[in-house]
């Protein structure tokens, strides 16, 4: 059964996720790991990553009223509405947890991952994407990755 515990729960998942080494630092971190089922785990990276949407928009809200290139500030404002997105369904997913609908996770899951994702593609151009927003996406993404994970072995 996939969702007793078990002590290599969090490398089993974590070895099926995009960045093993974001899931491995993000779940580990967490002192609510430990004996957590995928639901419970599933319940943590919701958190974490909401925390990082959060942190990663107040980023963009900062580079956005430093911005005086107005390339950059248009970027930035279309970033700022891509993060107020993804912490918008972010915010929804532990309502499919609780209900069980581990399809309306993984769906809204993908959604919340496409939000740094379009702020990324915003800066194919010059001028460059800030070194630290990048970052913050990168790591976002792959936290948030893991609830795809977890939602695709809950959904069996």
């Amino acid at each position: 059964m996939l969702t007793s515990v078990r002590a290599d729960l969090i490398n089993d998942v974590c070895s099926k996720t995009q960045k093993p080494a974001i899931c491995l630092s993000a779940l580990k971190g967490d002192s609510r790991s430990k004996g957590a089922n995928l639901e419970g785990l599933a319940t943590i990276s919701i958190d974490i990553s909401l925390k990082n949407m959060q942190s990663a928009h107040d980023l963009v809200n900062t580079l956005l009223n430093q911005a005086t290139n107005p390339k950059l500030k248009t970027r930035y404002s279309s970033c700022l509405e891509n993060y107020n997105d993804g912490i918008d369904d972010l915010r929804g997913l532990p309502a499919f947890l609780k209900s069980k609908d581990y399809a309306g996770l993984n769906i809204h899951a993908s959604s919340a991952l496409d939000d740094p994702s379009t702020c990324d593609d915003n800066f194919s151009d010059p001028p460059a994407e800030s070194p630290q927003l990048k970052a913050a996406s990168d790591k976002l993404q792959g936290i948030i990755d893991i609830i795809l994970v977890i939602s695709n072995l809950l959904k069996g």
